[in-house]
C-alpha cells in the first residue's frame, strides 16, 4: 500500500491475521506499542454471537487503560448496555432533541398483524430491525407494502429467531458512519451499496469479478467480497438483465439492496465535506448518553435538505473503512484515541517508530491455539532507532547457526531476521536502538570469525519497516518444507474424508442410491489415499509419523 490517500503509519505488510475485522485492534495497539507503551492482547469467544473478540490492556506508567476492539474502559458499561439496545437508545436520543425515525417497539407477545396496522398509520416506506443486533444483521430497509412487510417479519421474527423488532419510517437519504471522540467528528465515510460501473464491454459477471480483485487489494475488504447469490439475481432479473449482460460505458448498477460494506457496499470518505448540520447531529447523538467518549453513529442524511436522522449508535465500532476507504483519503483515528487516552505520549518520534510494525499473526494464533491466555509484547525502544542490514559470507546457515544468532538478537532486544540466500551468503536483518545495534554487531562478528577466520560482515541500508520478534527465513529449505506441510495436512482431510464416507455408508444402506454414492465415494478416496501413502512425500515424513506416534502413546 504506497497510495498516499492512505496513512503512513500503515504503510508496510498488514499481517494477514489482521486484515478484516482485526484491522481495528491491530491499527490501534500498533499506535500504542510504537510509543514505548506495555501492550498485552487476548482475543475471546463471545458467549452469545460466538465471534472472536480481542481485548487488550495498554499501560503507560501509571496510566492504564483496558479496551475491547475500539472502545476503552472511559466507555462505562452501563452506557455500552443502553446503546446496544435499540429501544433504549432511541428513547435517550428523543429525550434529547436528537432527530430519529418516527417508530414503535413490538414486543414478541405482538402479533404481525398489529405491526402491520401500525405500518399503515405510518405509511409506507418502512424499515424493521431486531431491538438488539450489531452489524446491520436482520435489518431491512425500503419496505414499500404489507406483502413486503409480511415477509420481513416472518424473515426477523423467526428466522433470525428476533422476535422483539422495532418498526420505524423510513427516511430517504445517504447512509453515513461518523465517527465521534472528545466532542469532535474525527472521520466519516458514505456507504453505498454493492454496485459495478459499465464499460461497454465487460459483462455484468465480469465486472463482479473486477470489482472484488480492487477490493481484494485493502486490508479492510480482503474477505468481503461481492457474492453473487439469489439477491443479486433477483434484482438483475427485475432490470431484466443476467449475469452475461453487457452493461453500457458510465452506467451504475446497483445489485444489493443493502449499503453494508461486509455484503459489497463502497466506503468513501466523506470527512471533509460533511456539513456543520450533520456534524452537530452526530455529535448530539453522542452527548446524549452519559460518558460516552467515543463511538461511530450511523446517520441517513437528506442531502440536498442537509438534514439527518440518527439510525444507530456503536460503542465499539470498527474503524476499518476509515484506515483503508475505497475512496478519498483515511484518516488516523487510532492516533486520536490513543492520545485521548494517553495524552502524555503525543510527541513521541513518530519517524523512528514507523520503523517497526507488530507480528500480529503470532499473537493472533498464540491466543486461538490456547498457547498464551494472555500475550504480552515486548516494549519497542523509543530513543536512537534504527535499521541496518548485515551480509554475512564465509558461515554455513546451519540450524545451531540460526539458534545462536537468534540467542544474541534475544540478549540485546533486536527485532529483525536472519535469511539464507540463494548465493550462499546469509543476509541479517535487524532493528533496535544504536547501542543495541552496536552490541549485537560485536557479538556476531565475534561468534562468526570463530566459526571461519575469513568470514566477513559486511553492512549495507535498511529503509524498509521491519516485523517485531526474531525470525529465521530459510529459502532453500522453505518450498520443501511447506510442500511437506501440505502433503501431511492433505493426508489428514483424506484420511478423515474416508472415515466419515464409511460411516455414511453403513448409515444409510437402506437407501440404494445413497448406497452406491457412497461407494463411488469410498473408492474415490481410497485411491486417493493409496496414492499419497505410495508417493515420496509420504515416505519422507514417515520418521515423523513413527515418532509423533509414539509421544502419543
Amino acid at each position: 500500500m504506497n497510495e498516499t490517500r492512505f496513512l503512513e503509519s500503515l504503510n508496510h505488510p498488514i499481517p494477514e491475521k489482521a486484515h478484516n475485522y482485526m484491522l481495528s485492534t491491530y491499527s490501534i495497539i500498533l499506535e500504542a506499542w510504537r510509543r514505548g507503551m506495555e501492550v498485552s492482547v487476548n482475543i475471546q469467544k463471545q458467549p452469545v454471537s460466538g465471534s472472536l473478540a480481542p481485548n487488550y490492556t495498554i499501560k503507560n506508567g501509571e496510566n492504564i487503560h483496558h479496551f475491547s476492539v475500539t472502545r476503552g474502559d472511559f466507555v462505562p458499561r452501563k452506557t455500552v448496555k443502553q446503546v446496544i439496545n435499540k429501544v433504549s437508545t432511541k428513547k435517550i436520543l428523543e429525550e434529547n432533541d436528537v432527530p430519529v425515525p418516527k417508530g414503535e417497539e413490538f414486543s414478541a407477545d405482538s402479533s404481525n398483524q398489529e405491526i402491520i396496522d401500525y405500518a399503515n398509520t405510518i405509511n409506507y416506506p418502512v424499515v424493521v430491525k431486531p431491538v438488539a443486533g450489531t452489524g446491520g444483521v436482520g435489518v431491512i430497509a425500503g419496505i414499500e407494502n404489507e406483502e413486503e412487510l409480511t415477509e420481513a417479519l416472518e424473515y426477523v421474527r423467526f428466522k433470525l429467531n428476533s422476535p422483539r423488532i422495532i418498526l420505524e419510517k423510513y427516511f430517504k437519504g445517504e447512509d453515513y458512519r461518523v465517527y465521534v471522540l472528545n466532542n469532535e467528528v474525527i472521520g466519516a465515510i458514505k456507504r453505498i451499496r454493492a454496485n459495478v460501473i459499465g464499460d461497454g464491454k465487460s459483462t455484468v459477471k465480469q465486472l463482479i469479478n473486477l470489482k472484488n480483485r480492487e477490493r481484494s487489494m485493502l486490508p479492510s475488504l480482503t474477505n468481503r467480497k461481492i457474492r453473487v447469490d439469489d439477491e443479486v439475481r433477483n434484482i438483475l432479473k427485475r432490470k431484466n438483465l443476467d449475469l452475461d449482460s453487457v452493461i453500457p460505458e458510465g452506467e451504475i448498477l446497483y445489485i444489493k439492496s443493502k449499503n453494508n460494506v461486509s455484503a459489497g457496499g463502497d466506503s468513501i470518505d466523506i470527512t471533509d465535506d460533511l456539513s456543520d448540520n450533520i456534524k452537530e447531529v452526530a455529535i448530539d447523538g453522542a452527548n446524549a448518553f452519559n460518558s460516552l467518549a467515543h463511538c461511530g453513529v450511523d446517520i441517513m442524511v437528506d442531502e440536498q435538505n442537509d438534514t439527518g436522522v440518527i439510525i444507530e449508535l456503536n460503542s465499539r465500532a470498527h474503524i476499518t473503512q476509515h484506515l483503508f476507504p475505497m475512496k478519498g483519503k483515511a484518516r488516523d483515528i487510532p492516533s486520536h484515541i490513543i492520545d485521548f487516552y494517553f495524552p502524555e505520549t503525543k510527541n513521541y518520534n513518530r519517524e523512528n517508530a514507523l520503523k517497526f510494525y507488530l507480528d500480529f499473526d503470532f499473537i493472533y494464533d498464540a491466543c486461538l491455539n490456547r498457547n498464551a491466555k494472555e500475550v504480552q509484547i515486548p516494549i519497542l525502544p523509543t530513543e536512537n532507532l534504527q535499521l541496518t542490514r548485515y551480509i554475512i559470507s564465509g558461515c554455513k546457515f546451519t540450524d545451531r547457526f540460526a539458534t545462536r544468532v537468534r540467542r544474541m538478537a534475544y540478549s540485546n532486544n533486536i527485532n529483525g531476521y536472519l535469511k539464507h540466500l540463494d548465493d550462499g551468503n546469509i543476509s541479517l536483518i535487524v532493528g533496535s536502538n544504536k547501542k543495541n545495534i552496536t552490541t549485537f554487531r560485536k557479538d556476531i562478528e565475534t561468534y562468526i570469525k570463530k566459526l571461519n577466520q575469513s568470514s566477513k560482515l559486511r553492512e549495507r541500508k535498511r529503509s524498509t519497516p521491519i516485523m517485531h520478534g526474531f525470525h529465521i527465513i530459510s529459502s532453500n529449505n522453505s518450498n520443501e518444507e511447506t510442500q511437506m506441510k501440505k502433503n501431511m495436512q492433505g493426508y489428514v482431510k483424506l484420511k478423515s474424508d474416508y472415515e466419515l464416507a464409511m460411516q455414511q455408508l453403513k448409515k444409510n444402506e437402506i437407501d440404494k442410491n445413497i448406497l452406491e454414492l457412497a461407494k463411488k465415494q469410498n473408492k474415490y478416496l481410497q485411491r486417493k489415499l493409496d496414492q499419497l501413502e505410495s508417493s515420496n512425500s509420504w515416505k519422507i515424513t514417515k520418521p515423523i509419523r513413527i515418532i509423533t506416534k509414539k509421544l502419543k502413546k
